[in-house]
């Protein structure tokens, strides 16, 4: 009994794939445009946060394509991986909850690692236009 290789995209599709993805973000009409660094952009957190949405856009379009050739179908998620704060609290700083600040490198660098993954959500849900 011999068991049928999965198949697999080719080079070319997988090309189409990232160019097509590239060219709506970053294309003629894309929704930003390119510009070349300057010695005093200070945006690291927020280049940081856009390659990231990109690189899960490139992914999600590759691991969707594969899924479809291997006839499986992929949903999309109905709800925020975290919950927000009630809108209260954006609008009325005093009222919110004080957060205790980490006293360790690790509670610091996990408290980061949160903040970056809300922040991640948060831009590929709101689908910035520069």
């Amino acid at each position: 009994m011999s068991i049928a290789p999965a198949p697999v995209l080719r080079d070319e599709r997988i090309f189409e794939l990232l160019h097509d993805k590239l060219s709506a973000l970053v294309g003629e009409h894309g929704a930003w445009t390119l510009v070349a660094r300057s010695s005093d952009d200070t945006e690291v957190i927020f280049h940081g946060l856009k390659a990231r949405e990109i690189a899960t856009e490139l992914t999600e379009a590759i691991t969707t394509e594969q899924a479809a050739l291997r006839g499986e179908t992929s949903g999309e998620p109905t709800a925020l991986s975290w919950t927000p704060a009630p809108i209260t609290n954006w609008s009325e700083p005093g009222a919110a909850l004080p957060v205790p600040a980490p006293t360790s490198d690790a509670e610091v660098a996990a408290a980061s690692a949160a903040w970056i993954d809300k922040a991640s959500a948060t831009l590929a849900s709101a689908r910035l236009v520069a």
